[in-house]
């Protein structure tokens, strides 16, 4: 059913018979579906059907969600009459949207392989918003045909007692999940704990042309504790040495831009001091950025900046589960929380910005049921933003940001 229809079909009845628009137009900016112009607009207007036949007109431009809103906001306004109208429209929307949740989590194998054979939802029609809602300097920049690269880095433990059985299949799906996004995919897999270290400097010195990498993902899959993460060796060493590889400081290249770190492992309260002994050392190792980073780096600032940033800015960290607890994996699916960064982002990257993404995300998690023998209890991932704009990826589009809300 072509959603546009619904406001055709129903658009003399809307017409004749609405007759508060300006409380419906301030239900549609309160739905982030008008913008303020558009709702002072139709509230400027002094004749009702004029009013009535703006806000029809507008939400015609605004993509299928506005069935919904208008639907919404009739019924918020006391409008039903003119909701029921809408009624069949919505309920086909929402089951659309919808559609790929799976009903448990982790999915059934059915669901599970249906996904995987689904690609990426791309955006295809730019004159047709999907509602994001931005200024173009509240937005990283993401439009190159490759955004950047993403780092998987896959501890499996093969053949040990740690074996961690079904990684492998997180793996190959967010391998194809970020290729359709636009990045390259560079995997490392069973690495000791200071040669993880090592891995990130030497693929980040590997880099030439800076200008060109908008975006960095780190993927790091493995048995872990309280801020550490093994090694195949069973040796730790610090999440945050690995992250401050790609930090301002170390990696002028990356300034200004997003950085984006994926943690699969437990984060469970174990003997610190156990685990600070076998903590490889690197914190006193200088990081070196490349010669040309520099060099390049003048290319990205057109003004000089005028303040000083933390080198930990435009930083996103998530977690598989909160501090002090246990992250689960799934043999057949792989672990709950990349699953559920793979099946959100497939289906929902094309409208929702990565915050929002990632309530998706812990709605799926927060389903989970595993064997009763584990003692599991709700769990959910965890997120550390130092972002400062909005983060979307944009994908099937190249070439400048899409510019929807016109000013």
């Amino acid at each position: 059913m072509d959603w546009k229809k619904a406001f055709a079909k129903n658009r003399v009845q809307i017409v004749k018979n609405l007759a508060n628009p300006n409380n419906v137009a301030d239900s549609l900016f309160s739905d982030k579906v008008f913008t303020e112009e558009m709702r002072d607009e139709v509230q400027q207007e002094p004749e009702t059907e004029k009013k009535n036949r703006m806000i029809l007109d507008t939400l015609h431009r605004r993509g299928q969600r506005s069935v919904k809103s208008l639907y919404n906001a009739f019924q918020e306004t006391g409008n039903d009459h003119l909701a029921d109208l809408l009624l069949p429209y919505a309920k086909i929307i929402e089951q659309k949207e919808n559609f790929n949740d799976p009903k448990a989590w982790p999915p059934e194998k059915t669901e599970q392989t249906t996904m995987e054979e689904h690609g990426v939802f791309k955006i295809k029609d730019l004159k047709s918003p999907l509602l994001h809602d931005y200024n173009r300097e509240d937005v990283y920049r993401l439009c190159g045909e490759k955004r950047g690269k993403v780092f998987i880095m896959n501890n499996k433990f093969s053949k040990t007692s740690w074996e961690r059985e079904g990684s492998d299949v997180d793996v190959t799906n967010l391998t194809d999940l970020f290729q359709q996004l636009h990045f390259e995919v560079v995997t490392k897999t069973d690495t000791p704990a200071k040669e993880m270290f090592e891995f990130l400097i030497k693929e980040r010195n590997k880099i030439e042309n800076w200008k060109a990498i908008e975006c960095i993902v780190l993927i790091v899959m493995s048995h872990g504790t309280s801020g550490y993460i093994y090694g195949s060796d069973c040796k730790t060493i610090k999440l945050s040495d690995l992250t401050d590889v790609f930090d301002s400081e170390h990696c002028l290249g990356l300034d200004d831009k997003p950085r984006l770190v994926f943690v699969q492992a437990c984060r469970g309260v174990t003997n610190q001091d156990k685990i600070a002994e076998l903590c490889v050392k690197v914190e006193n190792q200088k990081i070196q950025p490349k010669s040309c980073d520099e060099l390049d780096s003048e290319t990205f600032h057109e003004e000089k900046p005028t303040q000083i940033k933390h080198p930990s800015a435009d930083f996103f960290i998530v977690y598989a589960t909160p501090e002090g607890t246990s992250a689960y994996r799934n043999i057949e699916s792989g672990s709950w929380f990349l699953n559920a960064v793979v099946w959100t982002f497939k289906y929902h990257a094309k409208r929702e910005e990565l915050q929002h993404l990632l309530i998706r995300v812990n709605r799926l998690v927060a389903k989970g049921k595993g064997d009763a023998g584990y003692d599991q209890k709700l769990t959910v991932s965890e997120v550390k933003s130092n972002l400062r704009k909005k983060f979307y990826f944009f994908p099937g589009v190249y070439g400048d940001s899409p510019q929807f809300f016109k000013e």
